[in-house]
């Protein structure tokens, strides 16, 4: 059971990979509905951003215009207190309330056309400090006061004169449900300036919550959102035609960081599960803040209408496209781009590409008869590449049989000479350090380490030295650390020799042969072997020069013998190292000849020969 629902839901899978057709068109179809969703996406989201932006723009301007509508009655309340706060006779009054019934039924009458003129008033009261009152406006049903009296004056007497918004409540009369408000206090005194007079009374102005409640729902329609005062300390919703005044708005604190001359911000948060656009306005002297909200599916309602008119349009676009694709797709587009690849791969000299085998048609032929040619090109390529090293090889070992036999020819003569005329311990020297070089020559092995190297030259000088008394002079100098690197053998012994022969051998007093070993790089050391003999002829030089810098493996055997040691030194190091290594020539006049060898820095340990030389 279990395999045949596998079965079946492979199918199309396998349906779409048998057919190459129906492969093409299903990569053109995944190709444009990605195409026609990322601009949509990029589309919509762009869009959205912009909306949003202009929803913030005017949700700012409705709510500022809002605050600033409320703080203008504030405002009013305030100075209506003010002007009362400065009239003498209203000061006498306070002070002798109950005395005069004139002036009571005077200020009455004031107080109810004040409340008549401002219908977001709903009641004002004067009162003594224990004593007195007089109020205008609504009560409850038993005319007792229904608010928290005491905090409101404590708070009216601590501010002097100073006018003071405090927070209240009422009981709402069509719910008979407690509701909050804001109510001005203001402590009324005698003015005089001359001495400090007390505190007579407090007059209260309470701003009415219906009022407050129709001008919140006033300001909001489907597009502008809802509207509510909010403690900005707590974030509980005092008033608000829609909102529960218990409410708590969480994670919203962003709303009430209000600063100089920031008296308004906006956030996007949750509400009860909705994203909602929250802007929030300070409302001055008061903890209390205007807030407005909207959800962001109300402000994207025309744009998800036009998105989905657009993905309507997209998909009947996507489906003409797909027929269109499916007439002029080709049957081989997406194995012949794999076969191109495999190709290209080979031209770069990757010959072990194999090209996947998706399918079992003519393509797939192809594909499985050009992996197996560039699989038999490759094991070609391996076994020319193993001939050629062993061809290498055997070429390194002919040319270190090819040393110029000019001082083995003068050497014995020179032994000849001495052995007939003089009993000289010369000789042994000369025939022990010869069969020293003998031995090193013969060795296994065509790679030796410096260090060997300057013990076959230093044999070879000593030897020469014998032969040339006070006309010769020779230094070595090695840097240390390079002791250790690798060279071809016999890689030097060329180089100085000819020194000899084209240099100090037609110098009668004052030969000197330097040989100098250092660092390039990391990777690179120089072998330099400098010798004050006559100088290289100008154009001779520059042909030489140009010989080497020419130097290849087909034309060696081209060169003669008299440079064959050079050629032999340079070809040496090509193979061995590569084509960026190899040797120079410079010689003038004043600066005698210097021969300069280029290495690459290996290091390993020493052959067991060198440690057997030292015994």
């Amino acid at each position: 059971m279990q395999k045949m629902r596998t079965k079946v839901l492979l199918f199309p899978y396998h349906w779409i990979t048998k057919s190459l057709y129906r492969k093409i068109w299903f990569c053109f179809f995944i190709t444009i509905s990605i195409t026609v969703s990322a601009l949509g996406l990029d589309y919509y989201v762009q869009t959205s951003s912009d909306i949003k932006q202009r929803a913030v723009g005017n949700m700012e301007q409705i709510s500022s215009q809002s605050a600033a509508t409320l703080e203008s009655y504030m405002l009013n309340v305030k100075n209506f207190a003010w002007d009362y706060f400065g009239n003498k006779d209203f000061q006498q009054f306070v002070s002798k309330m109950g005395a005069d019934p004139d002036a009571y039924s005077h200020y009455s009458a004031k107080f109810s056309q004040f409340l008549t003129d401002n219908p977001v008033v709903d009641y004002i009261m004067v009162s003594q400090l224990d004593g007195y009152m007089l109020s205008s406006g609504r009560m409850n049903e038993t005319n007792e006061l229904d608010f928290d009296f005491e905090p409101i004056e404590k708070a009216a007497v601590t501010k002097d004169g100073k006018g003071i918004w405090v927070p209240t409540h009422t009981i709402d009369a069509a719910t008979n449900q407690q509701v909050n408000t804001l109510m001005f206090a203001q402590a009324v005194k005698i003015i005089n300036f001359n001495i400090d007079t007390p505190i007579v009374g407090v007059i209260y102005i309470r701003l009415s919550p219906e009022y407050l409640k129709k001008w919140l729902g006033d300001i909001a329609s489907d597009e502008q959102g809802n509207y509510m005062l909010v403690d900005s300390a707590s974030g509980q919703v005092m008033l608000s035609d829609h909102e529960r005044t218990d409410a708590q708005l969480q994670g919203l604190n962003g709303l009430f960081r209000f600063s100089y001359g920031i008296s308004s911000r906006y956030l996007f948060g949750d509400d009860h599960g909705v994203e909602t656009l929250f802007v929030s306005n300070e409302l001055n002297n008061t903890s209390w803040a205007l807030i407005g909200k909207v959800p962001l599916q109300v402000l994207l309602k025309q744009l998800n209408t036009f998105a989905l008119r657009t993905l309507v349009i997209g998909m009947i676009c996507l489906l003409g496209a797909m027929v269109i694709a499916s007439l002029l797709a080709s049957r081989i587009i997406t194995p012949l781009k794999l076969l191109k690849n495999g190709i290209i791969s080979i031209e770069q000299g990757n010959y072990e590409v194999s090209v996947p085998v998706t399918s079992k048609d003519e393509i797939g032929y192809f594909i499985r008869h050009f992996n197996q040619m560039a699989k038999e090109i490759n094991s070609l390529i391996v076994k020319v590449y193993e001939t050629e090293l062993v061809k290498k090889d055997a070429e390194i070992k002919s040319l270190q049989s090819q040393i110029n036999p000019h001082f083995l020819y003068n050497t014995l003569g020179m032994i000849d000479s001495l052995a007939s005329l003089y009993e000289d311990e010369r000789i042994s020297l000369i025939s022990s350090s010869l069969a020293k070089m003998f031995r090193y020559n013969i060795s296994g092995g065509h790679m030796s380490t410096l260090q060997t190297e300057i013990r076959q030259l230093e044999i070879y000088l000593s030897i020469q030295q014998i032969r040339f008394g006070a006309r010769l002079r020779y230094s070595i100098e090695i840097e240390e650390g390079l002791h250790a690197t690798l060279t071809p053998k016999l890689l030097l012994q060329p180089l100085v020799e000819n020194s000899f022969i084209h240099g100090i051998d037609h110098l009668t007093q004052g030969g000197e042969i330097r040989i100098r070993a250092y660092s390039l790089s990391d990777t690179d050391a120089a072998i330099t072997v400098w010798n004050n003999g006559p100088a290289i002829e100008p154009h001779k030089l520059m042909v030489l020069q140009e010989k080497l810098e020419l130097c290849q493996q087909q034309n060696y055997s081209d060169h003669t013998a008299s440079s064959i040691g050079l050629f032999n030194v340079l070809y040496r190091i090509k193979l061995v190292f590569g084509s960026s290594y190899g040797l120079t020539v410079q010689s003038s006049q004043d600066q005698g000849t210097t021969v300069t060898v280029l290495i690459k820095k290996t290091r390993v340990e020493e052959p067991s020969y060198e440690i057997a030389n030292r015994r």
